[in-house]
């Protein structure tokens, strides 16, 4: 005779994408209250619950899907709260933790009023969001590409940092606004050394390298490495030129015109790579120097030792947003329009190295790409169920 109360059944196994392409732009989904969030996101694995204020609550949840499809940033939100002007950003994303503000509209009651920063932790089998504290200061954390996040090798142990380039009456001078996670405050770092930084520097992107690397990109130039694993008090930029030696004139370089649509920074197999559709785009778009290539300096190659692959593009098509699968850094993956910034939309996977395309979806109504740089990330394996796969990837 059987004893005891009936087995409870397996817990359903949800298995995510190895690596995700996360576009950075959230997606508002609007519910009658609070209660109906939570229910709408009751067995979503992606989903957590984040407290504002007394006032404001919501979850958040993520969309994945494996490349060449977009995966996307959600935010569940109580209709009884006010949607009108809300916004989210995903800013950065290191191995578990991704980095997140938003923006509440009657909150906000002056310009320079601090940004609500959020830490999501992917996690199993509940992920968490951390509240950060307020930065008082109107320099800083302003732009969404220039603050990015370093997951520390000690567990549960990050770094935030924001860069600040300015011109002044001699030469270029760099600021930092750091928080670390163990200290639980921000620190302004006023003089922080700094090599070779251009006198028009905007930082387009920012990532985090190899557990000790902030790494921030300007596409008409180079990047500006940081080594957060040695003395945080006083952290030195080292700036390195992208392959090629191109100089790209003032005219340019200022307007900027997204340059993210053709170029973009990443790592796939623990290498840093780039990559640049070059379509002479930002080279024929100014009538001050139509038809005018770009300066190429001569020394600069000459002390380069990167290896340059160049894949010839035969296509009718516009090729933009292109991101190095971190898997393959072969495989290219981008989105394929018939015109520019119009008609019908395409993400693609191509094996450049034997010119095979390996999938190509199309991009729905309710999807559309939202123009923006989509970030390549891991974070998805660490909501997987299994303990053994997250001490792994944190090792």
């Amino acid at each position: 005779m059987a004893t005891g109360g009936a087995p409870k059944p397996e817990e359903e196994t949800v298995v995510f994408p190895d690596w995700v392409m996360l576009e950075c732009i959230f997606r508002k989904r609007c519910h009658d209250d609070l209660d109906a969030a939570g229910e709408a996101v009751n067995k979503n694995k992606t989903a957590a619950p984040v407290k504002i204020d007394s006032d404001h609550s919501c979850f958040v949840s993520f969309t994945l899907a494996a490349p060449p499809w977009s995966s996307y940033f959600n935010l569940h939100w109580s209709e009884r709260q006010g949607s009108e002007g809300l916004l989210a950003f995903v800013r950065a994303i290191d191995k578990n933790l991704v980095l997140f503000d938003i923006s509440i509209p009657d909150r906000i009651r002056y310009m320079d009023a601090p940004l609500d920063l959020f830490v999501y932790t992917a996690s199993a089998p509940s992920p968490s969001v951390q509240q950060l504290p307020w930065c008082s200061t109107k320099w800083f954390l302003a732009h969404e590409f220039t603050t990015g996040i370093l997951q520390l090798k000690a567990e549960h142990c990050y770094i935030i940092a924001d860069l600040n380039v300015h011109l002044k009456k001699k030469g270029v001078s760099a600021e930092l606004c750091i928080f670390n996670s163990g200290a639980n405050e921000w620190r302004i770092i006023t003089k922080v050394l700094a090599d070779k930084l251009l006198d028009l520097w905007w930082t387009d992107d920012v990532f985090a390298f190899d557990g000790r690397f902030f790494c921030w990109v300007d596409y008409f130039s180079g990047v500006v490495l940081c080594d957060f694993s040695k003395n945080v008090d006083s952290p030195v930029l080292h700036f390195v030129p992208f392959p090629g030696g191109i100089k790209y004139p003032d005219d340019a370089r200022f307007p900027r015109y997204f340059p993210g649509r053709f170029r973009s920074v990443s790592i796939s197999q623990g290498i840093i790579r780039y990559i640049h559709i070059d379509n002479d785009f930002h080279e024929t778009i100014h009538s001050g120097w139509q038809g005018i290539p770009p300066k190429r300096s001569k020394r600069r190659q000459k002390q380069l030792t990167h290896k340059i692959t160049i894949w010839t593009l035969n296509s009718k098509f516009e090729w933009e947003f292109p991101v190095i699968s971190m898997d393959d850094p072969g495989v290219l993956c981008c989105l394929l329009r018939a015109k520019e910034f119009d008609g019908k939309e395409w993400m693609i996977m191509v094996d450049m190295n034997h010119a095979d395309l390996q999938s190509c979806t199309d991009v729905n109504v309710e999807d559309k790409f939202s123009n923006t740089t989509q970030l390549p990330t891991v974070f998805s394996k660490y909501l997987q169920k299994e303990n053994r796969i997250l001490k792994e990837l944190l090792s």
